[in-house]
């Protein structure tokens, strides 16, 4: 009887450890499963945001990353699309695009993810249009991007973008500065 006891606590402490042990690699499949799908949803869809603002084309492929809401509220896409933007005057071609994502959380059993990007406009191509030629700049201004902490949530099985707010502001040099990049601090 006493060899019993001790192959059945045995047995159970070995069953115990290895169902610990699943259950670890389990979450960590459905964290780094999530992750992905995250890092997919955050880089094509700033991408495809900073887009819009610039070309004003294509707006309805946002709903695909943004939830409703966070479009209706999102200054900077209306104001692009009323023509107020300060890329209205130009015809757009090409633009290089940089997302860093500095911080990402997702537990496997919530339906919400917080993260902290750095997004970056390096360069902008395009000319102004013929109607505007000599009342605006040659020069196409800047990209004003920044560090974000963005909020999303995960309905009917797609992560989408419901939160963005800007830390600082990231103002990309132009020909008038050395090179460097100016950080200001949003409060």
């Amino acid at each position: 009887m006493l060899y019993f006891r001790r192959l059945t606590w045995f047995i159970a402490g070995r069953m115990l450890l290895i169902c610990a042990l699943v259950g670890m690699l389990v979450c960590g499949f459905f964290m780094a499963l999530n992750a992905a799908n995250i890092y997919v949803v955050l880089n094509d869809g700033m991408q495809k945001r900073v887009d819009v603002i610039l070309t004003r084309q294509q707006a309805e492929a946002l709903n695909k990353y943004f939830h409703a809401d966070f479009l209706i509220a999102d200054e900077a896409l209306e104001g692009a699309l009323n023509g107020i933007s300060a890329y209205s005057d130009y015809n757009i071609t090409g633009f290089e695009y940089d997302l860093t994502i500095e911080k990402l959380w997702a537990w496997p059993w919530d339906a919400y993810a917080n993260c902290t990007v750095v997004e970056r406009v390096p360069s902008i191509s395009g000319r102004v249009i013929s109607s505007r030629r000599g009342e605006v700049a040659e020069r196409i201004p800047s990209w004003q991007g920044g560090r974000y902490d963005i909020t999303l949530v995960k309905t009917g099985g797609q992560w989408k973008i419901v939160g963005m707010q800007q830390k600082t502001i990231l103002v990309e040099p132009d020909g008038n500065t050395d090179g460097l990049e100016q950080e200001v601090l949003v409060s």
